[in-house]
Protein backbone atom coordinates (compact mmCIF):
# COMPACT_ATOMS: atom_id res chain seq x y z
CA UNK A 1 0.00 0.00 0.00
CA UNK A 2 1.81 3.14 -1.30
CA UNK A 3 0.69 6.35 0.56
CA UNK A 4 0.06 9.89 -0.80
CA UNK A 5 2.31 11.73 -1.23
CA UNK A 6 2.05 15.14 0.37
CA UNK A 7 3.17 17.62 -1.94
CA UNK A 8 4.07 21.06 -0.30
CA UNK A 9 4.37 24.52 -2.39
CA UNK A 10 7.93 25.91 -2.06
CA UNK A 11 6.66 29.12 -0.64
CA UNK A 12 5.86 27.35 2.45
CA UNK A 13 9.60 26.67 2.85
CA UNK A 14 10.34 29.69 1.94
CA UNK A 15 8.45 31.09 5.03
CA UNK A 16 10.24 28.39 7.02
CA UNK A 17 13.54 29.60 5.96
CA UNK A 18 12.59 32.78 6.61
CA UNK A 19 11.53 32.51 10.11
CA UNK A 20 15.19 30.44 11.02
CA UNK A 21 16.61 33.47 9.66
CA UNK A 22 14.85 35.62 11.79
CA UNK A 23 15.14 33.35 14.43
CA UNK A 24 18.75 33.02 14.09
CA UNK A 25 19.66 36.74 13.58
CA UNK A 26 16.75 38.88 13.88
CA UNK A 27 16.88 38.05 16.98
CA UNK A 28 19.60 39.77 18.81
CA UNK A 29 19.01 43.41 18.19
CA UNK A 30 15.65 43.00 20.46
CA UNK A 31 17.42 41.41 22.94
CA UNK A 32 19.73 44.35 23.37
CA UNK A 33 18.43 45.16 26.84
CA UNK A 34 19.53 42.24 28.93
CA UNK A 35 23.38 43.35 28.15
CA UNK A 36 22.93 47.22 29.60
CA UNK A 37 23.36 46.58 33.07
CA UNK A 38 25.75 43.94 32.99
CA UNK A 39 28.16 46.66 30.75
CA UNK A 40 27.12 49.05 32.63
CA UNK A 41 28.24 47.13 35.53
CA UNK A 42 31.80 45.95 34.30
CA UNK A 43 32.80 49.25 32.85
CA UNK A 44 31.11 52.33 34.36
CA UNK A 45 29.58 53.08 31.17
CA UNK A 46 26.35 55.69 31.27
CA UNK A 47 23.10 54.07 30.04
CA UNK A 48 22.95 56.77 27.39
CA UNK A 49 26.29 55.79 26.08
CA UNK A 50 25.45 52.30 26.04
CA UNK A 51 22.09 52.19 24.07
CA UNK A 52 23.22 55.06 21.54
CA UNK A 53 24.90 51.26 20.50
CA UNK A 54 21.20 50.56 19.63
CA UNK A 55 19.96 53.98 18.35
CA UNK A 56 23.70 53.80 15.67
CA UNK A 57 21.86 49.79 14.47
CA UNK A 58 18.71 51.81 14.24
CA UNK A 59 20.20 54.65 12.14
CA UNK A 60 22.45 52.94 9.85
CA UNK A 61 19.65 50.67 9.01
CA UNK A 62 17.32 53.12 8.37
CA UNK A 63 20.19 54.80 6.32
CA UNK A 64 20.91 51.51 4.20
CA UNK A 65 17.33 50.23 3.78
CA UNK A 66 16.26 52.19 0.77
CA UNK A 67 19.32 50.61 -1.04
CA UNK A 68 19.03 47.14 0.28
CA UNK A 69 15.68 47.71 -0.78
CA UNK A 70 16.48 48.55 -4.50
CA UNK A 71 19.45 45.74 -4.58
CA UNK A 72 16.83 43.75 -3.52
CA UNK A 73 14.36 44.21 -6.38
CA UNK A 74 17.23 43.87 -8.59
CA UNK A 75 19.01 41.15 -7.52
CA UNK A 76 16.81 39.40 -5.45
CA UNK A 77 16.57 38.11 -1.82
CA UNK A 78 19.50 35.52 -1.41
CA UNK A 79 22.59 37.45 -2.23
CA UNK A 80 21.19 40.24 0.24
CA UNK A 81 20.84 37.62 3.19
CA UNK A 82 24.02 36.14 2.38
CA UNK A 83 25.18 40.05 3.21
CA UNK A 84 23.82 40.20 6.09
CA UNK A 85 24.55 36.82 7.64
CA UNK A 86 28.57 37.89 7.03
CA UNK A 87 27.38 41.36 9.19
CA UNK A 88 26.21 39.13 11.81
CA UNK A 89 29.39 36.91 11.62
CA UNK A 90 31.57 40.51 12.11
CA UNK A 91 29.31 42.21 14.68
CA UNK A 92 29.20 39.24 17.06
CA UNK A 93 32.50 38.80 17.14
CA UNK A 94 33.73 42.28 17.42
CA UNK A 95 30.97 42.91 20.06
CA UNK A 96 32.73 39.58 22.43
CA UNK A 97 35.63 41.19 22.03
CA UNK A 98 35.12 45.10 23.23
CA UNK A 99 36.98 46.76 25.74
CA UNK A 100 35.69 50.48 25.00
CA UNK A 101 32.22 51.16 24.40
CA UNK A 102 33.06 52.92 21.09
CA UNK A 103 33.53 48.93 20.07
CA UNK A 104 30.04 48.29 20.68
CA UNK A 105 28.75 51.22 18.73
CA UNK A 106 30.93 49.97 15.92
CA UNK A 107 30.10 46.28 16.17
CA UNK A 108 26.42 46.39 17.04
CA UNK A 109 25.96 49.86 15.44
CA UNK A 110 27.40 49.39 12.09
CA UNK A 111 27.22 45.74 11.45
CA UNK A 112 24.26 44.34 13.33
CA UNK A 113 22.71 47.25 12.10
CA UNK A 114 22.71 46.05 8.18
CA UNK A 115 21.99 42.37 9.38
CA UNK A 116 18.71 43.86 10.45
CA UNK A 117 18.24 46.11 7.40
CA UNK A 118 19.00 42.59 5.61
CA UNK A 119 16.63 40.23 7.16
CA UNK A 120 14.00 42.76 7.03
CA UNK A 121 13.87 43.47 3.94
CA UNK A 122 15.03 40.92 2.21
CA UNK A 123 12.42 38.10 4.27
CA UNK A 124 9.34 40.61 3.65
CA UNK A 125 10.19 41.45 0.13
CA UNK A 126 10.58 37.62 -0.95
CA UNK A 127 7.04 36.35 0.93
CA UNK A 128 5.32 39.05 -1.38
CA UNK A 129 6.55 37.32 -4.62
CA UNK A 130 5.99 33.81 -3.33
CA UNK A 131 2.44 34.27 -2.56
CA UNK A 132 -0.68 35.05 -4.84
CA UNK A 133 -3.16 33.85 -1.84
CA UNK A 134 -2.72 33.62 1.68
CA UNK A 135 -0.16 35.90 2.19
CA UNK A 136 -1.38 36.85 5.37
CA UNK A 137 -0.73 33.18 6.30
CA UNK A 138 2.46 33.22 5.28
CA UNK A 139 3.67 36.71 6.42
CA UNK A 140 1.99 35.73 9.98
CA UNK A 141 3.81 33.04 10.29
CA UNK A 142 7.37 34.88 9.45
CA UNK A 143 6.27 37.85 12.02
CA UNK A 144 5.73 35.27 14.59
CA UNK A 145 9.06 33.96 14.47
CA UNK A 146 9.90 37.94 15.01
CA UNK A 147 8.10 37.35 18.01
CA UNK A 148 9.75 33.64 19.49
CA UNK A 149 12.97 34.48 18.28
CA UNK A 150 13.89 37.15 20.78
CA UNK A 151 12.11 35.23 23.44
CA UNK A 152 14.68 32.77 23.29
CA UNK A 153 17.49 34.72 22.66
CA UNK A 154 16.50 37.06 25.67
CA UNK A 155 16.21 33.95 28.11
CA UNK A 156 19.24 32.20 26.77
CA UNK A 157 21.56 35.58 27.29
CA UNK A 158 19.87 36.20 30.23
CA UNK A 159 21.10 32.25 31.71
CA UNK A 160 24.43 32.76 30.03
CA UNK A 161 24.59 35.59 32.00
CA UNK A 162 23.57 34.39 34.92
CA UNK A 163 26.44 31.71 35.09
CA UNK A 164 29.21 33.21 32.54
CA UNK A 165 29.52 36.77 31.20
CA UNK A 166 28.19 38.83 28.70
CA UNK A 167 30.93 37.88 26.00
CA UNK A 168 30.44 34.63 26.31
CA UNK A 169 26.50 35.26 24.88
CA UNK A 170 27.99 37.31 21.69
CA UNK A 171 30.55 33.92 20.65
CA UNK A 172 27.31 31.70 21.33
CA UNK A 173 25.30 33.52 19.18
CA UNK A 174 27.61 34.63 16.96
CA UNK A 175 28.93 31.23 16.43
CA UNK A 176 26.15 29.12 16.79
CA UNK A 177 22.95 31.01 14.78
CA UNK A 178 25.45 32.19 12.24
CA UNK A 179 26.81 29.05 10.85
CA UNK A 180 23.06 28.33 11.13
CA UNK A 181 22.07 31.04 8.89
CA UNK A 182 24.74 30.98 6.64
CA UNK A 183 23.12 26.66 5.68
CA UNK A 184 19.89 28.24 5.79
CA UNK A 185 20.45 30.80 3.08
CA UNK A 186 21.94 27.92 0.69
CA UNK A 187 18.28 26.53 0.57
CA UNK A 188 16.76 30.21 -0.50
CA UNK A 189 15.36 31.30 -3.58
CA UNK A 190 14.33 35.01 -3.94
CA UNK A 191 11.67 34.14 -6.75
CA UNK A 192 9.51 31.43 -7.83
CA UNK A 193 11.12 31.85 -11.54
CA UNK A 194 14.06 30.62 -9.87
CA UNK A 195 12.61 27.09 -9.92
CA UNK A 196 10.41 27.51 -12.77
CA UNK A 197 7.19 27.67 -10.50
CA UNK A 198 4.29 29.76 -10.33
CA UNK A 199 3.80 31.51 -6.64
CA UNK A 200 1.35 29.67 -4.58
CA UNK A 201 -2.28 30.13 -5.64
CA UNK A 202 -1.35 30.24 -9.32
CA UNK A 203 -0.22 32.88 -11.75
CA UNK A 204 -0.91 36.58 -11.41
CA UNK A 205 -3.99 37.19 -13.16
CA UNK A 206 -3.56 39.92 -16.19
CA UNK A 207 -0.02 39.71 -16.56
CA UNK A 208 1.00 38.95 -20.22
CA UNK A 209 3.11 36.32 -20.42
CA UNK A 210 6.03 38.00 -21.62
CA UNK A 211 9.59 37.73 -20.70
CA UNK A 212 11.25 40.97 -20.41
CA UNK A 213 14.94 41.91 -21.02
CA UNK A 214 16.76 43.08 -17.67
CA UNK A 215 16.91 46.88 -18.82
CA UNK A 216 13.02 46.91 -19.20
CA UNK A 217 12.16 44.84 -16.14
CA UNK A 218 14.64 47.68 -14.39
CA UNK A 219 12.69 50.87 -15.76
CA UNK A 220 9.53 48.84 -14.96
CA UNK A 221 10.68 48.74 -11.75
CA UNK A 222 12.13 52.79 -11.55
CA UNK A 223 8.64 53.75 -12.97
CA UNK A 224 6.67 51.71 -10.55
CA UNK A 225 8.71 52.92 -7.34
CA UNK A 226 8.26 56.34 -8.32
CA UNK A 227 4.46 55.87 -9.16
CA UNK A 228 4.20 54.15 -5.48
CA UNK A 229 6.41 57.26 -3.53
CA UNK A 230 3.77 59.85 -5.41
CA UNK A 231 0.84 58.82 -3.17
CA UNK A 232 0.24 60.20 0.20
CA UNK A 233 -0.05 56.89 1.54
CA UNK A 234 3.72 55.76 1.19
CA UNK A 235 4.94 58.40 2.83
CA UNK A 236 2.57 58.14 5.69
CA UNK A 237 3.42 54.23 6.49
CA UNK A 238 6.65 55.74 6.77
CA UNK A 239 5.61 57.76 9.15
CA UNK A 240 3.52 55.31 11.25
CA UNK A 241 6.26 52.74 10.86
CA UNK A 242 8.69 55.75 12.85
CA UNK A 243 5.76 56.36 15.39
CA UNK A 244 5.15 52.79 16.24
CA UNK A 245 8.80 51.63 16.61
CA UNK A 246 9.98 54.77 18.70
CA UNK A 247 6.56 53.79 21.16
CA UNK A 248 7.63 50.01 21.43
CA UNK A 249 11.83 50.53 20.90
CA UNK A 250 11.38 52.38 24.56
CA UNK A 251 10.02 48.86 26.14
CA UNK A 252 12.20 45.98 24.51
CA UNK A 253 15.41 48.28 25.34
CA UNK A 254 14.18 50.03 29.14
CA UNK A 255 11.86 47.06 30.70
CA UNK A 256 14.87 45.17 32.00
CA UNK A 257 16.54 48.65 33.72
CA UNK A 258 12.78 49.56 35.00
CA UNK A 259 12.06 46.28 35.81
CA UNK A 260 15.33 46.07 38.18
CA UNK A 261 14.77 49.96 39.48
CA UNK A 262 12.05 48.28 41.20
CA UNK A 263 13.24 45.72 42.47
CA UNK A 264 12.81 42.93 40.30
CA UNK A 265 16.10 40.37 40.07
CA UNK A 266 17.93 40.35 36.88
CA UNK A 267 16.79 37.05 35.45
CA UNK A 268 13.10 37.35 36.24
CA UNK A 269 13.43 41.13 34.30
CA UNK A 270 15.36 38.87 31.56
CA UNK A 271 12.21 36.55 31.53
CA UNK A 272 9.65 39.68 31.98
CA UNK A 273 11.23 40.67 28.08
CA UNK A 274 11.02 36.98 26.70
CA UNK A 275 6.98 36.88 28.19
CA UNK A 276 6.07 39.96 26.05
CA UNK A 277 8.22 38.74 23.08
CA UNK A 278 6.77 35.40 23.15
CA UNK A 279 2.93 36.77 23.81
CA UNK A 280 3.50 38.77 20.52
CA UNK A 281 4.65 35.92 18.23
CA UNK A 282 0.79 35.44 18.75
CA UNK A 283 -0.65 38.56 17.20
CA UNK A 284 2.27 38.54 14.90
CA UNK A 285 0.40 35.57 13.13
CA UNK A 286 -2.83 36.76 13.65
CA UNK A 287 -2.36 40.01 12.82
CA UNK A 288 -1.67 39.78 8.72
CA UNK A 289 -4.41 36.98 8.42
CA UNK A 290 -7.23 39.68 10.32
CA UNK A 291 -5.70 42.18 7.73
CA UNK A 292 -6.34 40.07 4.83
CA UNK A 293 -9.40 39.15 5.89
CA UNK A 294 -10.97 42.39 7.03
CA UNK A 295 -9.25 45.19 5.88
CA UNK A 296 -5.54 46.32 6.92
CA UNK A 297 -6.41 50.02 8.07
CA UNK A 298 -8.79 49.57 10.78
CA UNK A 299 -6.70 46.32 11.93
CA UNK A 300 -3.32 48.57 12.40
CA UNK A 301 -5.08 51.31 14.47
CA UNK A 302 -6.32 48.96 16.73
CA UNK A 303 -2.97 47.42 17.16
CA UNK A 304 -1.73 50.39 17.47
CA UNK A 305 -3.84 51.78 20.24
CA UNK A 306 -3.41 48.31 22.34
CA UNK A 307 0.14 48.66 21.65
CA UNK A 308 0.08 52.56 23.62
CA UNK A 309 -2.40 52.16 26.56
CA UNK A 310 -0.88 48.97 28.27
CA UNK A 311 2.33 50.89 28.98
CA UNK A 312 0.61 53.63 31.38
CA UNK A 313 0.40 50.00 33.74
CA UNK A 314 4.62 50.96 34.38
CA UNK A 315 3.17 54.22 36.11
CA UNK A 316 2.28 51.45 38.77
CA UNK A 317 3.59 47.89 38.72
CA UNK A 318 6.02 47.89 41.60
CA UNK A 319 5.76 43.58 41.86
CA UNK A 320 7.09 40.49 39.72
CA UNK A 321 4.09 39.76 38.93
CA UNK A 322 2.75 42.63 37.72
CA UNK A 323 5.27 43.33 34.96
CA UNK A 324 4.80 39.72 34.07
CA UNK A 325 1.30 40.64 33.87
CA UNK A 326 2.20 43.98 31.97
CA UNK A 327 4.33 41.34 29.54
CA UNK A 328 1.27 39.81 28.30
CA UNK A 329 -1.00 42.46 27.86
CA UNK A 330 1.80 44.75 26.10
CA UNK A 331 2.63 41.39 23.86
CA UNK A 332 -0.66 41.49 22.39
CA UNK A 333 -0.65 44.95 21.16
CA UNK A 334 3.17 44.84 20.48
CA UNK A 335 3.28 41.92 18.13
CA UNK A 336 0.06 43.13 16.38
CA UNK A 337 1.43 46.59 16.07
CA UNK A 338 3.93 46.55 12.66
CA UNK A 339 2.86 42.98 11.60
CA UNK A 340 -0.11 44.38 8.62
CA UNK A 341 2.32 46.80 6.86
CA UNK A 342 2.67 43.87 3.70
CA UNK A 343 -0.60 43.23 3.70
CA UNK A 344 -1.73 47.18 3.65
CA UNK A 345 1.00 47.65 0.92
CA UNK A 346 -0.32 44.66 -1.10
CA UNK A 347 -3.76 46.56 -1.10
CA UNK A 348 -2.58 50.04 -2.32
CA UNK A 349 -0.02 49.03 -4.58
CA UNK A 350 -0.92 45.65 -5.84
CA UNK A 351 1.21 42.55 -6.76
CA UNK A 352 4.83 43.47 -8.02
CA UNK A 353 8.37 44.71 -6.52
CA UNK A 354 8.08 46.15 -3.03
CA UNK A 355 11.17 46.45 -2.13
CA UNK A 356 11.80 49.69 -2.38
CA UNK A 357 8.70 50.71 -0.44
CA UNK A 358 9.65 48.53 2.06
CA UNK A 359 12.94 49.94 2.37
CA UNK A 360 11.67 53.45 2.89
CA UNK A 361 9.60 52.16 5.35
CA UNK A 362 11.45 50.23 7.34
CA UNK A 363 14.07 53.24 7.08
CA UNK A 364 11.29 55.29 9.09
CA UNK A 365 11.08 51.72 11.99
CA UNK A 366 14.57 52.13 12.61
CA UNK A 367 15.00 55.67 13.10
CA UNK A 368 11.78 54.96 15.50
CA UNK A 369 13.69 52.47 17.07
CA UNK A 370 16.98 54.51 17.55
CA UNK A 371 14.86 57.49 18.97
CA UNK A 372 13.10 55.19 21.39
CA UNK A 373 16.49 52.88 21.88
CA UNK A 374 18.66 56.24 22.96
CA UNK A 375 16.23 58.58 24.32
CA UNK A 376 14.90 56.89 27.42
CA UNK A 377 18.85 56.60 28.57
CA UNK A 378 19.54 60.30 28.16
CA UNK A 379 15.93 60.99 29.98
CA UNK A 380 16.98 58.46 33.10
CA UNK A 381 20.40 60.60 33.30
CA UNK A 382 18.71 64.03 33.38
CA UNK A 383 16.01 62.67 35.57
CA UNK A 384 16.52 59.63 37.62
CA UNK A 385 13.80 58.29 36.72
CA UNK A 386 11.44 56.87 33.47
CA UNK A 387 8.10 58.90 34.02
CA UNK A 388 8.61 60.84 30.57
CA UNK A 389 9.68 57.90 28.71
CA UNK A 390 6.49 55.88 29.57
CA UNK A 391 4.60 58.88 28.65
CA UNK A 392 6.35 59.23 25.15
CA UNK A 393 5.78 55.68 24.46
CA UNK A 394 2.02 56.05 25.00
CA UNK A 395 2.13 58.99 23.27
CA UNK A 396 3.54 57.91 20.00
CA UNK A 397 1.81 54.49 19.93
CA UNK A 398 -1.65 56.38 20.19
CA UNK A 399 -0.94 59.23 17.41
CA UNK A 400 0.12 56.50 15.06
CA UNK A 401 -3.60 54.85 15.16
CA UNK A 402 -4.74 58.58 14.74
CA UNK A 403 -2.69 58.82 10.90
CA UNK A 404 -3.22 55.22 10.22
CA UNK A 405 -7.09 56.43 10.21
CA UNK A 406 -6.13 59.27 8.10
CA UNK A 407 -5.15 57.03 5.01
CA UNK A 408 -6.68 55.92 2.24
CA UNK A 409 -9.13 53.13 2.28
CA UNK A 410 -7.64 49.88 0.78
CA UNK A 411 -10.72 48.94 -1.25
CA UNK A 412 -8.82 49.96 -4.30
CA UNK A 413 -5.12 50.05 -5.65
CA UNK A 414 -3.71 53.40 -6.04
CA UNK A 415 -1.39 52.96 -8.66
CA UNK A 416 -3.36 51.28 -11.69
CA UNK A 417 -2.57 53.88 -13.94
CA UNK A 418 1.29 53.45 -13.28
CA UNK A 419 2.09 52.02 -16.82
CA UNK A 420 1.17 54.40 -18.64
CA UNK A 421 4.51 55.96 -18.54
CA UNK A 422 6.11 52.78 -20.51
CA UNK A 423 7.33 52.61 -23.48
CA UNK A 424 4.44 50.26 -25.39
CA UNK A 425 7.46 47.08 -25.43
CA UNK A 426 7.19 48.02 -21.36
CA UNK A 427 3.99 47.33 -20.83
CA UNK A 428 1.72 44.36 -19.31
CA UNK A 429 -2.19 44.34 -18.76
CA UNK A 430 -2.56 46.48 -15.68
CA UNK A 431 -3.36 44.26 -12.67
CA UNK A 432 -6.27 45.03 -11.21
CA UNK A 433 -7.87 43.95 -7.20
CA UNK A 434 -9.38 45.21 -4.40
CA UNK A 435 -9.00 44.64 -0.56
CA UNK A 436 -11.71 44.69 2.39
CA UNK A 437 -11.90 47.51 4.77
Amino acid sequence: MHLPRLKIHYAWVIIGLSALLYLGGGSITQAFGVVILPLQSEYGWSQGSITLAYGISAIMSAALSPVIGMATDRYGGRPVLFVGVACFFIGTAVSALATDVWHIWLSYGLFLGVTQACLNIALITTATYWFREKLGVGVGLLQCAQGVGPAGTTLLIGLLLAHYDWRVAFWSLGIGCGTAMAIVVFFFRSKPADMGIDPFGGQWPGVVNQQFTREIRMLRDKVRAASIQSTSAFWKLVFIHYLGCLSHAIVIVYIIPIAVLAGVGPVAAAGVLSTLALVSGLTRFLTPVLADSFGARGTMAVFYVLQGLPVLMLFWTNDTWNFYLFAVIFGIGYGGEGSAFPIINRSYYGQGSLGRSFGWQLSGAMLGMATGGWIGGVLFGFFGDYVLTIALSVATSLAGAVVIMSMDRTDRILILDWEEGLPDEARSVPLRGSAAD
